[in-house]
């Protein structure tokens, strides 16, 4: 005989089918994903407790396993599904950037990042080194944490640039839960490297800071 539970999660389902996610609330939404790892028990009540610590969706899929697993009823199971979740999302995102081989503006280096970034829940700055044409030669993650932090990594990421031979570089970093404006650290730091750059005969062609799904060039912004 199905179960009241059952018959519940059959008719989410079919909402979803029929109806697509739109037609759920996010408590609706995380109930259901719920499903997939808590097979018997009422995931509403979860749902609703990780929303009321979590605040938000988003909050909940970037939350550590272990801040997850402080909600009664949520174990390591269902901790380790949400992150899933989580990485499927993220590479879901960063997957058509695969097939881009040139940036030849400061539109295509914000659209590039800001999908690669966006997600991130800490600091995280990227190179990437381009040839004479604009085309990438490579574009990868040279440091974490703070901005001082990365300061600290400047030779590290000139030494980098001269050994990828490119002629031009973009850096690219994110202000996770704040705001794609330049701070005044921000400047100082890309002046620093454009000066460092220039030495070796690279230039620095773009700084981009992302927040969310808004980006800020200092290019277009006219910082560099």
């Amino acid at each position: 005989m199905t179960s009241v539970h059952e018959g519940h999660r059959e008719r989410m389902k079919k909402q979803f089918a029929e109806h697509g996610a739109a037609s759920m609330s996010d408590i609706q939404f995380l109930e259901m994903l719920l499903f997939y790892a808590i097979p018997r028990r009422d995931t509403n009540v979860l749902a609703h407790a990780l929303l009321d610590r979590f605040n938000s969706l988003r909050g909940v899929l970037d939350a550590d396993p272990s801040e997850l697993e402080r909600v009664e009823g949520i174990g390591e199971n269902a901790a380790i599904f949400l992150k899933t979740v989580r990485e499927a999302l993220r590479r879901y995102t960063t997957e058509p950037l695969k097939g881009q081989r040139y940036i030849l503006s400061s539109s295509d280096a914000g659209e590039y990042f800001v999908p690669i970034l966006q997600y991130e829940t800490e600091e995280k700055a990227y190179l990437m080194c381009l040839d004479a044409r604009g085309r990438i030669i490579s574009c990868s993650e040279v440091a974490s944490g703070t901005l001082s932090t990365i300061n600290i990594n400047i030779r590290q990421i000139v030494d980098d640039a001269v050994r990828r031979r490119c002629t031009t570089v973009i850096l690219a970093h994110n202000h996770p839960n704040g705001y794609a404006f330049p701070s005044a650290e921000d400047r100082i730091f890309t002046d620093e490297l454009k000066k460092a750059l220039k030495i070796m005969e690279i230039r620095l062609k773009d700084h981009i800071i992302v927040a969310d799904d808004d980006y800020v060039s200092f290019a277009q912004s006219g910082y560099i």
